[in-house]
């Protein structure tokens, strides 16, 4: 039997164990529902032409939410269909020791429907590891390692009363790590997303490999003693993982707690005109697509900030119900079922202005290609510092390894000054969340050298 036809096999046979737990509930007097969710995970690291490490990993939890006397208790198991009946217990428990003042907010009963699988789910097939075996094969200062996973999820919630709904989903990844070896030692990393291999690495083998292999050599390459530039871009490498930095402020539970800066400014100015920051976890683009949250509530797009004015925030049923507000279906579980919290699903930032790529006329362009860590960085006042890699690209087209520099900023300030954008979306994830941006034009960051660059 194959992996895939056990990880089928299991979930039939276990569908049915979130009736033990309900009718286990209702004999304590308490309304209850069930999560379920079944996960595979296949990954596979080739280099130099070679698999280095191959592996199949089935997991799995369930998680049961009670309502008694006006609590709600939660409890989870690391199994999926978990029966044992002190599941219930705990769960009311848990319930009485967090009981409120005001009474927690049941779900709607006709809330997520059963939703059929769009494609089949990512798999690492024959094929696959074919093409990756390829993509790596290296010569001379190159060095060339791909990284890729697969991800399926099953996920199933069944309240009392009502028939079970259902969702099969999705992700690929791939992590390419490129060396290059000339005057001294160029590295640059790189994370594609989607929904099948096969595109992946079709986008890998069309543009992203060469790319890469190029960017590679040019920091390879001895770098630049002055930073002297006229513009400057920041690729969607970096401009995502800064853009996490701000996501949090755009989350109702952290306003509603006075940790957003943004907590006054609906119907305010927030960013450039022209910006536009949108949640949709439902996306065609969207690499994990989603039908309902992690608490039953039906997604699709919430626009948070439209033409650079803050229209609204992400919610769970908790913090909709205490702003009295509508849920956004933004209460994300973990992969173990933890407790859900509001997080985006697929947040995309975009620009109507298209400036272009780093080739400018009579201008020469600093072009920030990644991002090595942060050195500070505050999700509350926005105020950041990281450490980066950047070209120098003159206006005909030529580049030059600008070294390692540090970027400086505050992030809240870089979306209220942000020119236009390069046309390149990439993708950055934070656990089962996206955040996803082009390359951006700004004149908002102060830029130096690291010492040793």
């Amino acid at each position: 039997m194959t992996t895939s036809d056990a990880y089928v096999t299991d979930t039939a046979a276990t569908t049915g164990a979130s009736d033990v737990l309900l009718a286990e509930a209702a004999r304590h007097g308490a309304d209850a529902e069930v999560w379920t969710a079944w996960h595979e995970t296949d990954e596979l690291v080739c280099r130099a032409g070679t698999v280095e490490r191959r592996s199949d990993v089935s997991s799995g939890a369930t998680a049961l939410t009670v309502w008694a006397e006006g609590n709600e208790g939660y409890a989870v198991r690391n199994v999926p269909g978990a029966t044992d009946p002190a599941l219930v217990t705990t769960a009311l428990d848990i319930g009485r020791v967090l009981a409120a003042a005001d009474a927690a907010p049941s779900p709607r009963t006709d809330r997520a429907s059963h939703t059929p699988p769009a494609a089949p789910p990512a798999r690492i097939d024959d094929a696959a590891t074919a093409r990756l075996r390829a993509l790596t094969e290296s010569t001379g200062d190159l060095e060339i390692e791909l990284r890729a996973r697969a991800d399926r999820t099953r996920v199933r919630l069944h309240r009392a009363g009502t028939a079970p709904a259902q969702y099969d989903t999705g992700v690929a990844q791939l992590f390419a790590r490129i060396t290059a070896r000339g005057e001294g030692t160029g590295y640059i990393g790189h994370q594609l997303f989607g929904r099948t291999m096969e595109g992946i690495l079709d986008a890998t083998e069309r543009t992203e490999l060469a790319e890469l292999v190029g960017l590679a050599r040019i920091l390879a390459s001895r770098p630049a003693t002055v930073l002297d530039h006229d513009d400057l871009l920041v690729d969607g490498r970096v401009f995502c993982r800064l853009l996490t930095l701000v996501a949090p402020a755009f989350l109702l539970d952290s306003v509603l707690e006075g940790r957003s800066p943004l907590k006054d400014d609906i119907g305010e100015r927030v960013a450039s005109p022209g910006v536009t920051l949108l949640d949709d976890p439902t996306a065609a683009d969207s690499p994990l697509p989603t039908p309902w949250d992690g608490e039953g509530t039906p997604t699709g797009p919430t626009v948070l900030v439209e033409d650079g004015v803050l229209r609204g925030f992400l919610s769970s049923r908790h913090t909709a119900a205490e702003a009295g507000a509508p849920a956004t279906g933004s209460a994300h579980r973990g992969a173990n079922g933890e407790m859900p919290t509001v997080q985006p699903g697929h947040l995309v930032l975009s620009h109507t202005d298209d400036l272009g790529t780093e080739i400018r006329a009579d201008r020469t362009v600093l072009h920030v290609v990644q991002a090595n860590g942060a050195h500070t960085s505050n999700p509350i006042t926005g105020d950041f510092s990281i450490g980066a890699n950047a070209v120098l690209v003159s206006p005909d087209g030529s580049s030059r390894n600008a070294g390692n520099i540090t970027l400086a900023g505050n992030v809240f300030e870089l979306l209220r000054s942000i020119d236009g954008h390069d046309g390149r979306v990439r993708v950055n994830r934070s656990n089962n969340s996206f955040v996803a941006g082009p390359g951006i034009w700004t004149r908002s960051l102060t830029v130096g050298h690291q010492d040793g660059a």
